[in-house]
């Protein structure tokens, strides 16, 4: 469960943000995410939470980050324990408070793909509309229904995130995608480009957004990639990316999760009549080998699990170790059994090992991969009319390249010799 939000200290800005506006906060914690939202995005995140569990909208559910309620500015402290509404010269709306998804991770990689072939809303204005299909047409949304947005990949011999811009995803042709995908679950002998580095030194605290909007031009013949303007965050540099962490074997188990949740996604979305234009598709997996490979065997052990109790229509979450697959709304409430020790103290408290203990605890709340729907500032339910076809069309391609990518990394995981017994 998030540690509770306080006004002490400062609000930070998130950290592993890929994409988006850089408006993003995050708490003290880094457990929850505080993010500026029009009243449609706040009334949709209600809506999920409290829909019935017989509905469509809340099969949903399970792939909407957690929504913990809403934050609005009333004014500023005055010094004295006052408040005071000197300086707020306009209305400030409200934030959500959504769960972080990265955070329960050690090196989380994440990829941002925005879904659906509309870009604008039904009361666009006309200019607006008529540049957001220009954007769709020139981009891969308008024939594919996706975009890759942003991405990190954690690069593990070098300790830094590998950087994927928005500028990427907005230039590359269609037959291009697969090559966005190689970077975001690369095979140890792939040579990934770096277009954006971070140094080993730094990379582990500095905010890694990926979202620069440096203006590129698109080949229009050849099926690389186009050349990417390299913007340098620190140094040193590094100029390819080879050496990646992951087995094949692992890295063909992660693919396999990531494609029954995709597709267990989609089943949800072709029932659920709304429309979710500028909606995007968040995936987050562990970087760290080991840490990936221990969150994978939790899973297949937890599965196995499912497997002996009776038939249920329930969906497990397979980014929330604890998920039994039993739909209990007292679960955020329940409070870990290890965050406290015998004496009432926390496990930081009295950790001797400075912080060895409380690694070990977030290595066992680290899930294999998470697979979310984010950004609804222009999601509205349509009854009647419905699934959004944009939107399924691009988890179809998305599902189509997942499955190319896995079959390349199938053929090298049957080139590694088993492990002896």
């Amino acid at each position: 469960m998030p540690h509770p939000l306080s006004l002490q200290p400062e609000t930070v800005p998130l950290a592993n943000q890929v994409a988006g506006h850089q408006n993003v906060m995050s708490d003290a914690s880094g457990s929850l995410v505080i993010k500026l939202a029009l009243a449609r995005e706040i009334a949709f995140y209600q809506l999920v939470n409290s829909a019935s569990r017989s509905s469509s909208l809340a099969r949903l559910k399970p792939f909407v980050a957690r929504f913990y309620g809403t934050l609005r500015l009333e004014g500023r402290l005055d010094g004295v324990g006052g408040l005071t509404q000197d300086g707020l010269d306009t209305e400030i709306p409200e934030s959500v408070v959504l769960e972080n998804l990265a955070h329960d991770y050690t090196h989380p990689s994440i990829l941002d793909v925005k879904l659906g072939t509309i870009l604008y809303d039904i009361d666009a204005k006309p200019e607006k509309k008529e540049r957001m299909e220009k954007q769709a047409r020139e981009t891969t949304i308008a024939t594919t229904g996706l975009r890759l947005t942003g991405a990190q990949t954690w690069h593990a011999a070098s300790e830094s995130y590998i950087l994927t811009p928005k500028s990427f995803g907005k230039t590359i042709k269609p037959d291009q995608l697969s090559e966005g995908i190689k970077r975001f679950f690369p095979l140890p002998g792939d040579s990934i480009p770096s277009f954006i580095s971070l140094s080993p030194s730094s990379s582990k605290s500095t905010s890694t957004s990926a979202t620069s909007d440096t203006p590129t031009t698109a080949s229009s013949g050849s099926s690389e990639p186009p050349p990417v303007q390299v913007t340098t965050v620190t140094q040193p540099s590094i100029s390819n990316y080879v050496d990646h962490a992951l087995p094949p074997p692992l890295l063909l188990r992660l693919l396999d999760l990531l494609l029954s949740q995709l597709r267990a996604l989609t089943d949800v979305l072709k029932v659920l009549e709304a429309r979710f234009v500028g909606s995007s598709v968040l995936i987050v997996y562990e970087g760290d080998a080991s840490r990936l490979s221990d969150a994978l065997d939790r899973y297949d052990a937890q599965q196995a699990l499912l497997a002996s109790k009776p038939p249920r229509q329930t969906y497990t979450d397979v980014s929330d170790p604890d998920d039994d697959g039993e739909d209990d709304d007292d679960d955020e409430e329940d409070e870990e059994d290890d965050d406290e020790d015998e004496d009432g103290s926390t496990s930081s408290d009295s950790d001797p090992d400075d912080g060895t203990r409380a690694d070990a605890r977030k290595s066992r709340r680290c899930p294999p991969l998470s697979v979310r729907m984010i950004d609804f500032a222009h999601t509205r339910l349509v009854q009647g009319e419905g699934p959004d076809q944009g939107v399924l069309k691009g988890l179809t391609k998305l599902v189509e390249l997942v499955t190319e990518r896995r079959e390349a990394v199938r053929i090298q995981a049957e080139q590694v010799p088993p492990l002896p017994m």
